[in-house]
């Protein structure tokens, strides 16, 4: 979880704390009033459990501080904002994220996109698309909207040839051998790669094998124009808009463009796997 978010919680945490102990209860005389257990009542205190917007009404209640609920859960609201369960943006189907992410795209003019373990969802051909999206499906228990959701990741794409459009792709070189499809499918995105490396407000950069890392962010993200980063984890995704954070994972990126090979180096690690595909 980011330092923001991290952050945010245990602020939260603390002015609840601060209603208790002004109020001059203990954590199971609160826990008594409203009917909670201690434990709960020291877990929401150290910010190891986000409260819902009853359950701190009712905390300040029972301080005797109604007022005090309406500020805490705005920033609560905040919290929530920056963290999207994909439990709750796929509960009509995997195609839920696919509409949320529509509506960024046409926002944003500058992209920079670093990726360490799959080739970003706006190069990825059908059959890779399907690939991917199947296994999330199958391992978040998502049983509809998969057709559909490749329909729009594949939609996402004509944002590529806008000329009002720039993007920056860094991949590292594993990305290119790491298998979610069969080997035709495979080189097929490859070659998808190479193509697209080409349009002009398109900058490709591969980080090789070989090179000495300068910097490694440990996992993927998305800098979109200088005012939101976005993070996909396992159970949700991260929506990062504090310009700290922001200027973090900027220099992040910069630092892993340095070690990235663009041009017809690129192509020649892209050739690369493509020849050991066919090899097989």
């Amino acid at each position: 979880m980011s330092y923001s978010l991290e952050r945010a919680r245990h602020e939260i945490g603390r002015s609840l704390r601060e209603l208790r102990t002004s109020a001059g209860l203990t954590g199971s005389q609160l826990a008594e009033s409203v009917g909670w257990s201690q434990p709960k009542v020291s877990r929401l205190e150290t910010g190891r459990q986000i409260p819902t917007s009853s359950e701190v009404r009712a905390w300040a209640d029972a301080c005797g501080r109604e007022r005090a609920a309406e500020e805490i859960v705005d920033r609560l609201r905040v919290l929530e904002s920056m963290y999207v369960e994909w439990r709750l943006q796929e509960r009509s189907g995997m195609q839920g994220p696919q509409n949320e992410v529509l509506g960024r795209d046409s926002e944003t003019r500058n992209r920079r996109v670093y990726e360490c373990t799959v080739i970003p969802g706006i190069l990825q051909t059908e059959p890779y698309i399907r690939a991917v999206l199947d296994r999330y499906a199958s391992f978040r228990g998502v049983s509809i909207g998969v057709d559909e959701a490749v329909r729009k990741r594949l939609q996402r794409q004509e944002i590529l040839y806008s000329r009002r459009k720039r993007f920056r792709f860094l991949i590292t070189e594993g990305v290119l051998h790491t298998r979610y499809t069969d080997r035709d499918a495979m080189v097929e995105q490859l070659d998808r790669l190479t193509a697209v490396s080409a349009l002009s407000n398109v900058s490709l950069g591969i980080i090789p094998f070989d090179q000495r890392v300068v910097f490694d962010p440990g996992h993927g993200f998305w800098i979109h124009d200088d005012r939101l980063v976005t993070v996909e984890t396992l159970s949700a995704e991260l929506r990062l808009t504090h310009s700290s954070e922001v200027e973090q994972y900027t220099r992040a990126f910069d630092l892993c463009a340095q070690a990235a090979r663009y041009g017809q180096e690129a192509r020649a690690l892209i050739l690369r796997a493509i020849d050991s595909l066919s090899g097989e």
